[in-house]
């Protein structure tokens, strides 16, 4: 077993990112249009607020699927291909509430909710002003003085208008960009072809040798670190003790062979205040789909035996569909991805030829020198002393006084 951080393929296909663009900008469309009539009609300040964050969740998970869907794992594409989506969508929706606003001067509200238009015909309209932004923008500012906006009853015209334009734009397209951004930041397993989009977090022992560990994996040797992992125990905290903490991504019932090891140190910064400093050992760390299974399995069964079963929703579906017979997925992927790491690593051996191996390990070299740096970088302030009791005691406020008056 060897240490391998992950890193994104950045793979994607032009079906894929068609399919975003396309799908994305419809089914983005469609929800927004959606929001704009029903802002028009409601007045009270929660509704209108509830409208607007059902709106906001909608997208985002509407963008989010699609991006899991077509299997693109290129950020920079996905990045602007969303954000593309969502401007050119926030523009079709303003196209919407033009038309709207226009209806409702020439109708009225109540006759335009009993009367209505075609929907054909409103495609239409909307399509002709889609390519007419002079048109739409010249109509915004002539809206702008009188409004059709109303919160609680009362007519926003003006500046506070504008505003609420502008926290609207803010809201429909950052909103959405960002989650979908943080999503796609999820790992991809290139073995099964799943998105590893469940976090479980475990509560381990606090790992003393963390200096030694970085250390050694700045001079390329992993065993410290793969032994700090394997020999892993579950930890129940009593307080604000040092613990650390041995991340997992699984689907269903499998367990993907990515870990993440951070020790979370206590650090007295007071006469009667701690804290909490974050060191993370390795990120995404491939120790290979038996062996991950494995300690995850001794973890679970330690905090049973402590007592201690976290509750979760996903989990609790989870285990019932595997009691149900529905879980094969979950266990063929575990079986894919050990094949293939059989084949993938008996194929190594036969084809790496000498100047192979020796680029490798200079890309290697490179890429956790870059890693190690970034890592010091977010570690330079002084550590302090580990503190592993549950809260401060008399003793330690004294010690500390007297090293801080020293």
């Amino acid at each position: 077993m060897r240490y391998k951080a992950y890193r994104p393929s950045g793979r994607f296909t032009f079906p894929g990112l068609l399919l975003l663009g396309l799908g994305g900008f419809l089914g983005t469309f469609i929800i927004e249009a959606c929001y704009v009539y029903l802002l028009g009609f409601l007045s009270h300040l929660l509704a209108r607020f509830l409208v607007t964050s059902l709106c906001l969740f909608l997208v985002s998970c509407l963008l989010s699927f699609l991006v899991r869907i077509t299997r693109t794992r290129n950020r920079k594409a996905i990045r602007i291909v969303v954000l593309t989506v969502l401007i050119l969508a926030f523009y079709a929706s303003r196209c919407v509430y033009v038309s709207l606003v226009n209806d409702m001067w020439e109708l009225g509200a109540n006759e335009l909710l009993t009367k209505g238009y075609p929907f054909g015909q409103l495609l239409i309209r909307w399509a002709k002003l889609f390519i007419s932004p002079h048109v739409v923008f010249s109509a915004l500012y002539k809206i702008l003085p009188y409004g059709v906006t109303s919160l609680n009853g009362k007519m926003i015209v003006g500046i506070p208008l504008l505003l609420i334009w502008l926290i609207e734009m803010i809201l429909l397209i950052m909103v959405p960009y960002l989650v979908t951004a943080a999503l796609s930041e999820r790992p991809y397993d290139e073995m099964t072809g799943l998105w590893l989009t469940r976090r479980e977090e475990w509560p381990v022992a606090y790992i003393e040798n963390y200096r030694d560990i970085r250390a050694q994996l700045k001079a390329k040797n992993d065993e410290p670190l793969l032994s700090a992992i394997r020999s892993a125990s579950y930890y129940r905290r009593e307080g604000q003790e040092s613990y650390a903490i041995l991340e997992f991504y699984r689907g269903g019932d499998y367990i993907d062979p990515y870990v993440t090891l951070t020790n979370v140190k206590a650090v007295q910064s007071g006469p009667r205040k701690l804290r909490h400093k974050y060191i993370r050992l390795c990120r995404l760390c491939d120790i290979g789909a038996q062996e991950a299974l494995q300690l995850h399995e001794q973890l679970e069964a330690a905090a049973k035996e402590m007592g201690h079963q976290k509750f979760s929703i996903g989990r609790f579906f989870s285990d019932l569909f595997s009691r149900m017979g529905w879980s094969q997925r979950s266990k063929s992927a575990r079986h894919l991805r050990l094949e293939k790491e059989k084949l993938s690593s008996k194929a190594a051996d036969a084809v790496m030829t000498a100047d192979d191996a020796k680029m490798d390990a200079q890309e290697l070299k490179v890429e956790r020198q870059i890693e190690l740096d970034q890592e010091i970088e977010l570690d330079v302030e002084i550590e302090g002393e580990t503190v592993h009791v549950p809260k401060v005691t008399p003793e330690m406020e004294k010690a500390y006084l007297t090293k801080k008056n020293s």
